[in-house]
């Protein structure tokens, strides 16, 4: 072995060692939490649990933090390299494992005399909270420090390759450092946004791996014929732990997708889905729906009052705006917002566009003004600069004609402009936000929209809508590409 391999096997123990301190750490953050909630703020408000109650969780908490630590590293969670959301799916699904695992050996050993059921399922809750948390600032901390990176070269200088360059600089979580790219033929010219590293040609593969210590490669080469890209995959191989091949794909439903092969033959097949064409999936997101809107109605109810006294207090004209939309297969609905504009802003625009022919064009490209709007009042400036001004339709949701998530809500003359991406579209209500929201919004012009949504429905998941939320939230606070 040499030195160079020595030295990679030692780092990444180092990052397995470090990932489960960090992981052992949040559980007891956790645990002791829990024992705090359990013993100090618990008893004075439900009398029937005694604040006297004997809790000796150090004497078994040695095992209990095995098993957790266990089901996560039976998950892949120290050695597989995921984004934070996919990565956080799965950390859900082990951490939930544990906690069963935990009960169920208390139940059978007999040990509730002597550790607090009320305080494992409290820890579960937290765990689901601080662990993601702490993992995220661990991991890109780690990174930062040079323990959690793998150095990853991209074969391919070219359009792919650069939004493949991109997305890895853009996530610390992931741990990949561009080590640069190998060029192919006829990629010479290239010429992206920014500056890239050249590290050499493809003829010069092999000799970068090994003089860098290059264990994982990306090819993004959608150019390629199948053949060719083949004979490169299985030429590369031999000198590397693991390919990462980018196809020519992009919009083609992923989630939930799978895998496939014909042995005899050596033929990889992909078996898609079109989520929320399957009825028993509409089901469970109209539930989740329903569920989630009856939790905010209640804090929603006082925002919008205030929201209200400071509309009508600011101009003259009613405090909702009510206009037609398409819904669920295509069924039309009043979409509740608050009011944001004048009175008479048809007019406001016809004028603005006669002395403003740039905004005539930004308007027919992306159906928004994203620089000044003549028609935007005080108040729906700071409504629409936060989206705050679509919280009304959480009585759309309610009444089943919205939902959290999903595609924009459609004017009826947009239509026809959706094309065949309506077909798609309209499988599913509309959502107060969605993909288009958190990606970009009005930064995305009209097609890119049509073809993210269209992307959402045929990947539905409910994870991916609890990502969405969170991400939301996000994106209104930092009042991203809010016009």
């Amino acid at each position: 072995m040499s030195d160079r391999q020595i030295s990679h096997s030692m780092r990444k123990a180092f990052a397995i060692c470090s990932l489960l301190i960090i992981d052992a750490l949040a559980l007891l953050l956790a645990f002791f939490s829990s024992v705090h909630i359990r013993l100090q703020i618990l008893p004075p408000f439900f009398g029937f649990f005694p604040a006297d109650f004997p809790l000796t969780y150090t004497t078994h908490l040695w095992w209990i933090l095995i098993l957790c630590l266990g089901c996560l590293a039976y998950a892949g969670l120290y050695t597989k390299r995921r984004s934070f959301w996919p990565e956080t799916r799965h950390l859900f699904v082990s951490i939930s494992l544990a906690f069963i695992l935990i009960m169920a050996v208390v139940s059978l050993a007999k040990l509730s005399g002597e550790v607090s059921r009320t305080s494992i399922v409290i820890s579960y809750l937290l765990a689901l909270i601080i662990m993601p948390l702490v993992r995220y600032g661990g991991k890109v901390l780690l990174f930062n420090i040079g323990i959690w990176e793998e150095p990853v070269l991209i074969l391919g200088f070219n359009h792919t390759g650069c939004l493949v360059a991109e997305a890895l600089q853009n996530d610390q979580y992931l741990g990949y450092r561009l080590a640069g790219f190998l060029t192919m033929n006829g990629e010479s010219d290239y010429k992206p946004q920014k500056d890239y590293n050249i590290a050499g040609s493809y003829e010069q593969a092999k000799t970068i791996i090994t003089s860098q210590g290059i264990r994982h490669i990306i090819i993004a080469a959608p150019h390629l014929p199948g053949s060719e890209l083949v004979e490169l995959s299985n030429g590369l191989q031999p000198y590397t732990r693991s390919i990462i091949i980018v196809p020519d794909l992009v919009g083609l439903p992923m989630v939930d997708g799978e895998t496939d092969y014909f042995f005899n033959e050596q033929i990889l097949a992909l078996r898609i889905k079109n989520n929320l064409a399957s009825r028993m999936n509409m089901v469970i997101k109209r539930i989740f729906d329903l569920v989630m809107a009856l939790l905010l109605l209640i804090p929603l109810v006082l925002i919008m009052f205030i929201f209200s006294i400071l509309i009508k207090a600011d101009s003259a004209g009613p405090v909702f705006y009510i206009s037609k939309r398409i819904g669920r297969q295509g069924k039309e609905f009043k979409c509740l917002k608050f009011r944001t504009m004048f009175l008479d802003n048809d007019r406001i625009l016809e004028e603005y566009f006669k002395s403003n022919a740039d905004a005539l064009q930004e308007w027919q490209q992306y159906y928004k003004l994203r620089g000044e709007d003549p028609r935007v009042t005080g108040m729906g400036k700071f409504l629409r600069k936060t989206s705050l001004d679509e919280l009304p339709q959480i009585i759309n949701v309610l009444k089943g004609e919205m939902s959290l998530v999903g595609a924009r809500p459609y004017l009826p003359e947009e239509k026809l402009s959706m094309g065949s991406f309506a077909d798609t579209i309209l499988l599913a209500n509309p959502g107060m936000t969605g993909l288009w929201q958190v990606s970009g919004r009005s930064e995305i012009d009209f097609e890119g929209r049509l073809r993210m949504e269209a992307w959402y429905v045929r990947n539905w998941s409910i994870w991916l809508d609890i990502s969405l939320m969170f991400r939301t939230i996000s994106v209104v606070l930092r009042r991203e590409g809010a016009y």
